[in-house]
């Protein structure tokens, strides 16, 4: 006796219709023979109405040639099928609201009653509509990313061209600068030489003070092209004996042989920018002693550990710093006080702070008059695994 189709697949797939993905199946003919309870849900359409009836009638797009010689070689025992939501929009529409409709990926398997030699296709339709969006999101994310390296990599190369016309600029700006410079002390001294004896005692001296000027405006030329080198580019990191480095500081310092200087023994070794650590020593310490107001003064180079940065300090027993100047010490050009603004040109702090800064430090300056200053600097520890993580 022939076994009713439904008997069978009643006997044989009664589980799909406990399953979280939406299944049916169908016949040569395309008839259904089973519709489970997901899909009955997701696609509105109820198992009383659907099965028992061809689902070309209900879905006639099936009928173009992508979908059916597909699905038809299922019947002649082919390989399962896979309709990628890349391809495929939906086999079953199933409406999410807002006029939109799930975006699903479709497998159909071929099923076999050895029986009565009938055969089948499962349809296990699995919903990736939230997959496909994040999938879109992530690729666009990804394109947004791309731009944007993109964009930085043109802006960087854009950086690097800006800083090679400043740098020539400024070397253009230096020679223009200083020439006319040149000229002026040049006639001075022809002045101060052919007509020595011509000229008043007081216009010798004007004519002194402006030699002094233009010595100092040529200072200041070389101390702007200082300031305006790249500092905060890169440099070769390298391990750095920091007692060794501040005794090669003191040492081209050339301070009065009665000049103290206190090293404490606890100044670390770590990998680090060295080139830059030595510009800042060297302007603090520099400082300590040409504006020191004593022949026997004494300067002390120390250090605390605080976790991820060494904080270091250069104290002297100098005259100190006016209050009324500390506000803007660290600006190009300004100087602890008026007399000194004769002799110094107020770039080495600037250059201190500048450089600190670019490697995420921070500088203060703690100072009174009669009592000294005390400049105290961070320099990050972390600065030695850029290149070399095993000092």
């Amino acid at each position: 006796m022939k076994e009713n189709p439904h008997n069978f697949i009643a006997r044989n797939f009664l589980f799909l219709d406990m399953m979280p993905v939406g299944t049916f199946i169908i016949d040569q003919n395309y008839w259904v023979h089973n519709w489970n309870s997901c899909l009955e849900r997701w696609s509105g359409i109820s198992k009383e109405t659907i099965l028992g009836t061809s689902l070309l009638e209900h879905f006639p797009r099936l009928k173009q040639p992508q979908y059916s010689l597909r699905i038809n070689e299922i019947f002649k025992g082919g390989p399962p099928v896979i309709f990628s939501s890349k391809f495929h929009q939906y086999l079953i529409p199933c409406p999410i609201g807002k006029g939109r409709y799930q975006t699903q990926q479709t497998m159909v398997t071929p099923v076999h009653d050895e029986k009565v030699q009938n055969h089948y296709a499962l349809f296990t339709i699995q919903d990736v509509t939230d997959a496909t969006h994040q999938l879109a999101k992530f690729r666009t994310i990804k394109e947004n990313l791309l731009k944007k390296e993109i964009d930085l990599g043109n802006l960087l190369l854009e950086v690097k061209r800006i800083n090679i016309e400043l740098e020539q600029f400024a070397q253009v700006v230096s020679h223009d600068l200083k020439a006319p410079l040149r000229s002026i002390q040049n006639l001075t001294n022809w002045i101060l030489d052919n007509l020595e004896d011509k000229v008043a005692e007081d216009s010798k001296a004007h004519l002194h003070l402006m030699k002094e000027q233009v010595i100092r405006m040529q200072t200041m030329i070389d101390a702007i092209l200082e300031y305006s080198k790249d500092i905060g580019g890169e440099h070769k990191m390298e391990l750095v004996n920091t007692q060794t480095l501040i005794k090669e500081i003191i040492e081209e310092a050339h301070a009065p042989a009665s000049f103290r200087f206190h090293i404490h023994p606890d100044l670390p070794k770590f990998y680090t920018h060295r080139t830059k650590l030595k510009q800042v020593f060297s302007n603090l310490v520099n400082n300590a002693v040409k504006h020191h107001d004593r022949q026997d003064g004494e300067v002390e180079i120390g250090v605390n550990d605080k976790g991820e940065t060494f904080e270091f300090r250069v104290k002297d027993d100098g005259p100190g710093i006016d209050p009324t100047y500390q506000k803007n010490i660290f600006i190009i050009f300004q100087t602890a006080s008026k007399k000194l603004s004769e002799n110094s040109t107020g770039i080495g702090l600037a250059i201190v702070k500048k450089i600190v800064t670019d490697n995420k430090g921070t500088v203060e300056l703690v100072s009174s008059l009669g009592e000294g200053s005390q400049f105290t600097f961070t320099w990050p520890k972390n600065l030695q695994t850029l290149n070399n993580p095993n000092p």
